[in-house]
């Protein structure tokens, strides 16, 4: 189990988008083991509505790259 999961919006594959929504489902439908991890965006899409589009995936923060570490540390101690 983990508290925290990092995903960036454009990973291969399944992206972070599609990883979030899973994830998120996953909880709602009672498989998930324990509290539902917090979702923490790191994607260097910094556009305007990107942190809207995170958020309405199910992800529970955004943090633009590059990351810096003072706004990593806030995130992580937030949630």
């Amino acid at each position: 189990d983990c508290d925290v999961v990092l995903l960036d919006g454009q990973m291969p594959n399944l992206d972070g988008y599609g990883a979030a929504r899973a994830i998120v489902e996953r909880w709602a439908a009672g498989r998930g083991r324990g509290p539902r991890p917090r979702l923490i965006a790191m994607t260097g899409n910094a556009m305007q509505g990107d942190r809207e589009k995170c958020l309405a995936a199910g992800m529970d923060d955004y943090i633009a790259k590059p990351v810096r570490i003072e706004e990593l540390t806030a995130a992580l101690e937030k949630w």
